[in-house]
């Protein structure tokens, strides 16, 4: 009896220390799984991010060919009407000129009162000196100062 009991106290005690251990195994196993499983879901989001990434620099470069065409039509514009700016000035101060001095002078006049002394000194300045001497003779003081005392700033 007493083998007995000596066998079943070592096999109770062996079976106690195979216990901890198996669940040990079985936590470890367990761990390795989830790790694993986690490693697969990265993997997985890695691969759509960089899908999607390519797919946004794709639209991306679309986008700047896009704005690169627009701009070009926008210089383009800003060309076409710089050059009709130019003819449209051309045209006035040709106007101008040719047209008899005291209409000229009652036209500028007319648009200093209505506060466009910088329109009228813009058109004044593409004027032959001739022209705007002549004017400037027919303007009163205090407006002919105010155009001399621009076209001073100016030069």
């Amino acid at each position: 009896m007493k083998k007995g009991i000596v066998f079943l106290l070592l096999f109770s005690y062996t079976f106690a220390i195979v216990m901890p251990e198996g669940n040990l195994y079985k936590e470890k196993m367990e761990l390795i799984k989830v790790k694993d499983e986690l490693n697969e879901f990265y993997e997985t989001k890695e691969l759509e991010y960089l899908k999607k990434k390519q797919k946004l620099e794709k639209e991306y470069a679309k986008l700047q060919k896009e704005l690169k065409k627009y701009e070009k039509i926008k210089q383009q514009s800003q060309n076409k009407l710089d050059r009709i700016n130019r003819e449209e000035v051309t045209k006035t101060i040709k106007l101008y000129d040719k047209m008899k001095l005291k209409v000229a002078v009652n036209i500028f006049e007319r648009m200093i009162k209505q506060g466009q002394l910088d329109e009228v000194f813009d058109i004044l300045i593409r004027l032959k000196t001739k022209r705007v001497m002549k004017i400037l003779k027919k303007f009163d003081t205090k407006t002919s100062t105010k155009i001399m005392k621009k076209m001073r700033i100016i030069k």
